[in-house]
């Protein structure tokens, strides 16, 4: 496998401006395939080249057809969801890992890569978990987070 890089290294990159269609990562097979652990009917699982975890075992799932938003899958892409699910659950057991969230990325035209993924990452998803991810993904969060009881 590649050499895992940080969420600073991502910033780094062209990846700062959008990628469409024409120049996916997610579809040019030899972009990936040093982090393509699992291929479906219909989905490609990888290894987040850039985790926000920190951690090398942080996946996402993409559909094999270059879609943008999740209502654009089909009914068979919507049907291999629990196997896409299921591969994850047994990923994160087999590393020890008890707990993993999940999250999907549709980016609306402003940031990363205009093809729909989603991420698994390990571990509990947390008030300052969240965060600091969404910080290192560039969203400056200015005011303290209040919650109303």
């Amino acid at each position: 496998m590649s050499r895992i890089g940080t969420r600073a290294e991502y910033h780094k990159t062209r990846w700062k401006t959008v990628m469409w269609k024409d120049d996916c990562p997610f579809c040019d097979d030899s972009r990936i395939e040093n982090t393509l652990i699992h291929t479906l009917k219909f989905w490609k699982i990888i290894l987040n080249k850039y985790p926000y975890s920190w951690q090398e075992n942080h996946l996402m799932a993409v559909p094999i057809r270059h879609i943008q938003f999740v209502d654009e899958l089909n009914a068979d892409e919507f049907s291999e969801l629990p196997e896409v699910h299921k591969f994850a659950k047994e990923f994160f057991e087999k590393d020890g890992q008890k707990h993993y969230f999940s999250a999907t990325r549709e980016t609306m035209g402003n940031r990363s890569v205009e093809h729909y993924h989603m991420h698994f990452i390990p571990g509990k998803m947390q008030g300052k978990y969240i965060r600091c991810m969404l910080e290192n993904q560039g969203f400056p969060i200015d005011a303290e987070v209040k919650i109303q009881k």
